[in-house]
């Protein structure tokens, strides 16, 4: 069972949306879709509870009114109708020009108009349709606007990805049972995947020392096993389990230890009102503390980023992008945990992930109770 968003969620998502639009003087918004693994589900998923697994889509959401939407396919588009949380539903394989179309129907053909998904969803044809049906509004940038509001989770959003981290743990159990020599990579990770299948989850990335291939499973070291999981409320976790074959040696249980308290010092201060540069400080301020050298130059990763109704959601920081790191915490923010630094001496990251939320009293752990150590099979 999983908790579902009803129509109560719904106003509440509309009211924070609407209140964000009205201190930003926009009359309504247009609010691109794709129905992309990445990034583009989120937007649309946010209005309407619908989870699209392909088709491209608009939302034109008025600041009074009802919204409206049209996909790429009028069958897919009634779907979306009958769920009930945005009715005025239409298709048609161009879906500038029937947004066009209702945004001379509501009158807003001379407004101001915020386009949301404008950097990384919005096709440059659909685009150039818009300016070009609708010369008298003035199309405003509105990516962060709805960024910013989407980052913030409602309790029950907050309650839907702990009930994911749930059913994902169970599934990393899963993996560990079925751990045996002679196995391979499509053998392991079938048996946790028919797992969350049938708990509801969606779509599911994984990752067993790479892409899995068909080949056998050497059980004589670690066993990494990674897990990126839509849930059926559509929201993201990441997971990973290590399985240790051999005895661990001393400078991986030192790394471990000091991870670990990484992972204790940073839960304790970030509260709102920390930045995200400040969460990254600690962290590497703990590795100098515990006597580890930070190399020069850094592999390329996140040391956190938002994780929602998207896989990645704003915002981010890390040596892959560091641009952000005056972003304030607030509370109700939820991120994908997973910080790392290349270190001397050399020892094997440890590929803790985890989500948290940001509240009054610190960062909490989603996955909670959940061992991030590796799983000692010997």
């Amino acid at each position: 069972m999983h908790t579902v968003a009803d129509l109560n969620e719904r106003d509440t998502r509309f009211k924070r949306l609407r209140a964000a639009m009205a201190e930003a003087e926009l009359d309504a918004l247009i609010i691109a879709a794709k129905g992309h693994w990445w990034s583009g589900r989120g937007y649309f998923r946010y209005l309407t509870d619908f989870g699209l697994w392909a088709h491209d889509g608009l939302i034109l959401f008025p600041l009074e009114g009802e919204p409206m939407f049209t996909l790429s396919s009028g069958a897919l588009a009634s779907m979306v109708a009958d769920r009930g949380w945005i009715s005025d539903a239409r298709g048609d394989i161009d879906v500038s020009t029937e947004i066009v179309k209702a945004v001379k129907e509501k009158g807003l053909d001379r407004s101001k108009i915020g386009l949301a998904g404008r950097h990384m969803i919005l096709p440059v044809g659909v685009h150039e349709i818009l300016i070009g049906g609708l010369p008298d509004v003035d199309f405003v940038d509105a990516d962060m606007l709805m960024d910013r509001t989407r980052a913030i989770k409602s309790p029950l959003e907050i309650q839907q990805q702990r009930e994911l981290w749930d059913v994902a743990k169970q599934a990393m159990e899963r993996f560990v049972e079925v751990l045996e020599p002679g196995k391979t990579d499509y053998e392991l990770t079938a048996e946790p995947q028919k797992l969350l299948i049938e708990n509801g989850c969606r779509d599911v990335l994984r990752f067993l020392g790479g892409v899995p291939s068909g080949k056998v499973v050497n059980l004589e070291d670690i066993v990494s096993y990674h897990l990126e999981i839509e849930g059926p409320s559509g929201h993201w976790c990441e997971l990973t389990v290590a399985p240790m074959f051999r005895p661990i040696t001393d400078l991986e249980e030192k790394r471990w230890a000091t991870e670990l308290r990484i992972f204790d010092e940073i839960c304790k201060m970030a509260v709102p009102g920390v930045t995200l540069k400040e969460m990254a400080d600690t962290m590497e301020r703990v590795y100098l503390e515990d006597g580890w050298t930070l190399k020069d130059t850094q592999a390329p990763h996140h040391d956190f980023h938002g994780q929602g109704i998207d896989v990645i959601e704003w915002p981010w920081y890390g040596p892959l992008d560091d641009r952000q790191g005056d972003v304030v915490l607030q509370a109700g923010m939820c991120f994908s945990y997973h910080p790392r630094r290349d270190i001397l001496p050399e020892v094997r990251g440890t590929g803790i992930n985890q989500n948290i939320v940001i509240t009054e009293e610190g960062a909490k752990g989603l996955a909670e109770p959940w061992d991030m150590r590796w799983r000692a099979m010997v």
